[in-house]
């Protein structure tokens, strides 16, 4: 079965469904693929408050070994971390970035909107071995911080951490097109809370039901209490 997931780094129950698919790949049951969406555009660059309600929510549906959010979080715009996660797709290396900005901003409290924060993510992302050399050391000798055998300039500028705008939007079309379509799906289906679960077999989950849902695909979601399942209406 393939089941599309559509998440914000903003979200902790979005969170939670970040860790469910990991296990679920992990156990090879089902092609699981990522998809984020700025639901809140009217949240500042320096962080609010995080939703009380939603992050209890996380809290009462976790399962044995998943992590809530840290309490007291700052949570703020994640429209430059939905743009980086398009950029990474065309790297392969979206599935790293996806659990480093939920776990930046949900276990240590970090800012994903700030711009040095994002690079340090994505360029570890891009980078998950050290280098032979201290960096400091390959600054000063004039040599670079990473492989730039690449003639694509956009490539390099990613592998570095260079993934959004001053407008924290993506930097290249093809990641513009790419969180666009993301965007567009989320709002065809009427823009229902979030994760949204959607499968190949046309049925889609949303919220808690969503979480539920992906719970059923693990073994320890034996543990969570059942209710009805209700599906959005598809339009």
């Amino acid at each position: 079965m393939t089941v599309t997931v559509i998440g914000d780094f903003a979200d902790p129950l979005s969170f939670l469904a970040s860790q469910r698919i990991a296990q679920i790949r992990s156990l090879g049951m089902h092609d699981v693929r990522w998809l984020a969406v700025e639901a809140d555009r009217s949240r500042p660059m320096g962080g609010r408050p995080v939703d009380e309600t939603a992050a209890q929510t996380a809290e009462r549906l976790l399962l044995p070994g998943e992590v809530g959010p840290m309490p007291g979080v700052l949570v703020p715009s994640s429209r430059a971390a939905t743009a980086a996660y398009a950029e990474s797709v065309a790297d392969g290396v979206e599935d790293a970035l996806r659990q480093s900005l939920f776990d930046a901003l949900w276990l240590h409290g970090r800012n994903i909107a700030d711009p040095d924060v994002l690079r340090s993510l994505v360029f570890a992302a891009h980078n998950p071995d050290p280098p032979a050399q201290p960096i400091e050391w390959r600054i000063r000798a004039n040599q670079p911080i990473v492989p730039l055998g690449d003639v694509d300039m956009f490539a390099v500028g990613r592998r570095l951490g260079l993934v959004a705008s001053l407008g924290r939007g993506p930097l290249t079309r093809i990641g513009e097109r790419r969180r666009d379509a993301w965007l567009h799906l989320w709002l065809h289906r009427g823009a229902p809370e979030l994760p949204l679960v959607l499968t190949d077999l046309g049925e889609a989950f949303a919220g808690e039901i969503a979480l539920l849902w992906l719970a059923d695909r693990l073994p320890q979601g034996e543990a969570v209490d059942r209710r009805p399942r209700q599906t959005v209406a598809a339009r």
